[in-house]
């Protein structure tokens, strides 16, 4: 009976069903993102400061790969393809910025919130 448990505890883990562990880390890369994100300045913006998030984005997906937290990758990926989307952009207009800020808002609090209700 206990054998049937510990395999079907290992089939489920394989399978990536089962979160990630809380880690202190992951949760400051992700409060960092959305910090960065709501440091945004779509009135002016500046490609350093696009460049930034952009690199604090690659810097939450690179650990978050680095330690195997298939819980939230896709989930980064789509804040990658948002804010290279940004990035790549040579000029944009405010009204722009603005639908791609609200999206980067809400990707990172869902992103944060997934990261820190880990047990």
């Amino acid at each position: 009976m206990r054998l049937a448990l510990v395999l079907t505890a290992l089939l489920i883990s394989a399978c990536g069903s089962i979160p990630s562990f809380y880690d202190d880390n992951e949760s400051l890369l992700a409060v960092k993102v959305r910090h960065q994100v709501s440091q945004l300045d779509c009135s002016a913006p500046d490609k350093a400061q696009i460049l930034e998030l952009k690199k604090q984005v690659d810097i939450l997906a690179l650990y978050s790969d680095s330690k195997k937290s298939n819980d939230i990758g896709e989930l980064i990926a789509l804040m990658q393809e948002t804010s290279n989307g940004l990035y790549n952009k040579e000029s944009f207009s405010t009204p722009y910025c603005n639908l791609k800020k609200k999206a980067l808002e809400l990707q990172s609090k869902d992103i944060a919130s997934a990261i820190m209700k880990r047990f």
